[in-house]
């Protein structure tokens, strides 16, 4: 009994993973409702726009190469609802998907960059922009997502050099790091986040011709994640909120990707049944 009490007022760590993740779903689901339910949802789309990089850049920074079989499965399923919806056209593959992609292709394009370095990264960077085209008609956010991938992943060698260099205080030589494939980390990383920053705000506008004052709030609302981005590591967050909303954003930031598979099922779903509450 003591146990147990103990272990209910024992406090629940939030990790700044949970807010980036909470944050990231928060602005799908303004994303979502604009776009099945409001008839003018510009403004909703410009806010939906914060919503995708959060996913591509986390996919990026984590090391683990498993792909859960269900990312799969209910990316296909919610793939044939969104074909479903538009009559059986042609709708580019769920997001789910283009992350089982980019899962798969990670270690390649790690191996490639330890190995090439700058050359291989101005060659990633410059062929993700070229297939710009083709990508956008075949993956959700077509390479757009990958150069965020892609920064996740700089970004992730960036804070596991820093690691790896300082240890108990002392500085290590560099040249023992196993992510040591570049003089300048810091500098791949900031170029990765340019890239990727610059690449995203240009195809959204052309996708969805915002106005000025639109185009304006996502240039400032991508530049503030940016440098959110580029600060981000791991670990506990600085602000800790009460027990029962650290458990509202663990809970999130463990089962976000769950949540995002069934709030756009049931959007589907909803629009397929009752198709007059549709935009």
């Amino acid at each position: 009994m003591q146990h147990e009490t103990q272990a209910a007022q024992s406090p629940l760590i939030t990790d700044r993973t949970d807010w980036l993740k909470t944050f990231a779903i928060i602005f799908v689901s303004i994303d979502h409702f604009g776009y099945f339910f409001i008839d003018y949802a510009d403004w909703w789309n410009t806010y939906g726009r914060m919503a995708a990089p959060p996913f591509f850049f986390l996919l990026g920074y984590a090391q683990t190469r498993f792909v859960p079989p269900y990312w799969i499965g209910i990316g296909v399923l919610l793939t044939l609802l969104d074909s479903w919806n538009n009559d059986w056209t042609w709708v580019s593959p769920n997001i789910l998907l283009s992350f089982v992609l980019i899962r798969l292709a990670r270690p390649y394009v790690q191996l490639l960059l330890q190995r090439h370095g700058w050359v291989a990264f101005a060659f990633i960077v410059a062929a993700l922009v070229a297939a710009l085209p083709v990508a956008a008609n075949i993956a959700d956010y077509g390479t757009e997502g990958w150069l965020w991938a892609l920064f996740g992943l700089c970004q992730r060698w960036y804070v596991d050099d820093k690691s790896a260099t300082v240890k108990n205080g002392l500085v290590q030589d560099p040249v023992n790091s196993r992510f040591a494939m570049t003089e300048n980390l810091g500098l791949l990383r900031l170029l990765a986040c340019i890239a990727a920053a610059t690449v995203y705000v240009w195809q959204e506008q052309i996708e969805f011709t915002f106005s000025q004052l639109q185009l304006l709030t996502i240039v400032l609302g991508i530049s503030a994640m940016a440098i959110y981005l580029i600060l981000f590591r791991r670990g506990a967050s600085r602000i800790q909120p009460p027990r029962a909303i650290s458990g509202l954003l663990r809970f999130i930031g463990r089962h976000t990707l769950e949540i995002y598979a069934v709030q756009l099922a049931a959007f589907e779903i909803i629009i397929l049944s009752f198709p007059d509450l549709g935009a």
